[in-house]
């Protein structure tokens, strides 16, 4: 099997979702919070790029942009 630099992967993920619109978010998750359709618009494009970063833990074409050489 392969080594991934795991590091390098958490740190994309961590510029991704370590900032004042995802933590605005998740203060929205309480009761009475509500979203307008640009914030979930933009929370998908959020996840989805935390999506192509998780997945080449298993997708071993994907898995390139993070092999340890």
């Amino acid at each position: 099997m392969k080594k991934l630099n795991y590091l390098k992967m958490l740190k994309e993920i961590d510029v991704l979702v370590n900032n004042d619109f995802c933590e605005d978010m998740e203060c929205r998750l309480l009761p009475g919070g509500k979203f307008t359709i640009e914030e979930v618009k933009e929370m998908v494009k959020i996840i989805s790029k935390v999506y192509s970063v998780s997945h080449c833990l298993t997708c071993l074409t994907c898995q390139r942009k993070y092999l340890i050489n």
